[in-house]
């Protein structure tokens, strides 16, 4: 395993309300005089102004709503003559996952860290400043589908983040942003389809490994300790300073085809990264699902395989996938799955738990 390469108005809360596709989770359509409770103001001037969210010059604005792995999210925009992110996975100003929409272009990135990572251009004529326009996203554990004035314009793949919250951002300088409406509502499609899940009997198979270095080599075995209903356990302790450490449980858990890794898990807030990888037939490994542990308590977390199902196209070499046959995707059966922590810069802790459950293959 070589894991240490990557590491270089008026408002409506009706959960549970059925709206014209799934429940709707949370509507606003600015008819108060002044921003709801809900929104959160982290940086600039928001205000309604004739019947919009409005901001003028740049600023960052949260809304307080954890929608899930599945959601879907319309809005009413008049973008600025600059940039402006549509942010879906928001952690903090510095760490997010977020599509950015500019005179003649939409694009999607992370962020992590105050650094832009994964970024992707796509350039299109229609996205223009100054006029109304309908922005629909679906999302489906990181793969995103984006709707434009009622236009199929493609997908994207942003990193889902557990516990995140969805929030809007006009860049400096960037002009006057109104949003006239925000309707977030659960996705309608139906519960994903389980091909294989983790049982009692593969655990005698399973083992907790660690690794430190860059040269992929692993740690003896250790016994994983937890159950399947309380949770597995993996405790981890890195030393001081930057060099790479990671811990993980190592699964046997054989899958013909599947969309997603889903795991519940138990995050212990110490800012290190958790990650999901996939071992495919060839032994090839494919590392499918980030996220900072930012979180205590148990969360959904998922690792999206659209984006590995099919090799990059001009022959790319990406530092996610590694070993094996180095073909660049998952060729099915998967074999085994990986959980673990791997030490992060920006860590509050060096020692932690995380415990996990519920891992499944999904499509």
């Amino acid at each position: 395993m070589r894991l240490g390469i990557w590491m270089v108005g008026v408002i409506v809360l009706v959960a549970g309300a059925a709206g014209a596709d799934g429940p709707v989770l949370f509507s606003d359509t600015f008819d108060a005089a002044t921003v709801g409770p809900q929104w959160q103001v982290k940086e600039g001037e928001w205000q309604i102004a004739d019947g919009a969210l409005t901001n003028t010059g740049g600023g960052l604005i949260v809304l307080d709503q954890q929608p899930g792995n599945r959601f879907e999210l319309e809005a009413e925009i008049n973008f600025p003559g600059n940039w402006m992110s549509l942010i879906l996975f928001y952690e903090t100003p510095g760490d997010y996952g977020t599509l950015y929409f500019g005179g003649g272009y939409w694009e999607y990135f992370e962020m992590d860290g105050g650094i832009i990572a994964d970024y992707i251009q796509r350039k299109d004529p229609t996205i223009t400043p100054g006029v109304d326009h309908q922005v629909k996203v679906v999302a489906d554990y990181g793969r995103l589908t984006l709707y434009y004035d009622g236009v199929l314009k493609g997908e994207a793949d942003l990193r889902p983040r557990p516990g995140s919250r969805l929030a809007l951002r006009n860049l400096e300088r960037g002009g006057r942003v109104r949003i006239k409406s925000v309707r977030l509502s659960r996705s309608a499609a139906g519960e994903p389809k389980v091909v294989r899940g983790l049982q009692p009997e593969d655990l005698g198979q399973s083992a907790v490994h660690g690794e430190t270095g860059l040269e992929g080599k692993l740690g003896p075995a250790e016994r994983l300790r937890g159950d399947l209903t309380g949770g597995l356990e993996l405790k981890y302790g890195f030393a001081p300073g930057g060099a790479f450490e990671s811990r993980f449980a190592r699964l046997p858990l054989e899958a013909g085809l599947g969309k997603y890794v889903l795991c519940d898990v138990e995050g212990d807030g110490s800012g290190n990264k958790g990650f999901i990888i996939v071992h495919d037939r060839s032994g090839e490994q494919h590392l499918a699902g980030v996220f900072t542990l930012s979180w205590q308590g148990w969360q959904e977390c998922a690792a999206n395989l659209v984006a590995f199902l099919e090799s990059p196209s001009h022959k790319q070499r990406f530092h996610t996938r590694w070993g094996g046959d180095e073909n660049q995707m998952i060729d099915f059966p998967i074999t085994r799955i990986d959980i673990g922590v791997a030490k992060r810069g920006a860590r509050v802790r060096d020692q932690g738990q995380i415990r996990f459950r519920n891992l499944r293959v999904v499509e």
